[in-house]
């Protein structure tokens, strides 16, 4: 018997529901135990059902095309990095499922909009997307989890690039974070997300960080932050 895998279970579960819209695929590959972290839609299968009846009442597009960028997959976890637009503004966005008996049981995500920038630089969501390195896999998350810890240039690479219009250096930002705590850490070869929450200003913030390693040192970096906002469809908190 052929055993499917994580990633290719919720890329299908992308594409059957989110990209046809096709409720009838729900009992396919949503857990009746599904729980929601996403802070505007509501909790369980049924969350999920409204949200794809309200998508069903928007104008479609004549041409659909897959919005994803990366997918890493750590046991339990698949993470999908994605460049979409959504009611007329482009968004960089992290869905983060952890499945449970080949199905999706959990699902946060953050969402932000991209800034325009000219043609040729770095964006929200462009640069490496090969997955190599598996048998370092580890090892990168542990060097990816000091430097979350102690944030050092000695940890970036000399060529390394920022994709995130909104910081510099990644060593600087982190040192001035406060109250960030690391809730999670899942990579598979190369690349390495860190899920965590902290302040922006007064506000609390979740973030998600990927971070490409090589030659044992961070290379690349995306981020996508999302403000936790005050009342949820759940009581499930974004985290």
């Amino acid at each position: 018997m052929i055993q499917t895998s994580n990633k290719a279970i919720v890329l299908a579960a992308l594409k059957h529901l989110i990209g046809q819209l096709d409720s009838s695929y729900i009992d396919t590959y949503v857990s009746d135990r599904y729980i929601q972290h996403s802070p505007t839609v509501p909790d369980g299968k049924a969350g999920l059902l409204q949200v794809l009846h309200y998508l069903k009442q928007m104008p479609q597009p004549a041409e659909r095309k897959s919005p994803v960028v990366r997918v890493i997959a750590d046991g339990d976890f698949v993470m999908l990095h994605m460049d979409l637009v959504f009611m007329g503004s482009r968004r960089a966005v992290i869905d983060l499922y952890r499945l449970e008996e080949g199905r999706l049981a959990e699902h946060w995500d953050a969402s932000q909009e991209q800034r325009e920038q000219a043609a040729g630089d770095s964006t929200m969501t462009n640069g490496t997307v090969d997955i190599t390195d598996l048998a370092l896999t580890e090892e990168n998350k542990s060097i990816v989890s000091r430097f979350f810890l102690e944030p050092t240039a000695v940890l970036l690479s000399a060529d390394y690039t920022e994709h995130d219009p909104f910081i510099g250096w990644l060593d600087t930002y982190l040192a001035a974070q406060v109250n960030r705590t690391v809730h999670r850490v899942i990579g598979e070869g190369n690349f390495v997300l860190v899920q965590s929450a902290g302040e922006e200003g007064p506000f609390p913030f979740v973030f998600y960080d990927i971070c490409r390693i090589e030659n044992k040192q961070i290379a690349e970096h995306w981020r996508v932050m999302q403000a936790i906002p005050d009342v949820m469809s759940h009581e499930n908190g974004m985290l």
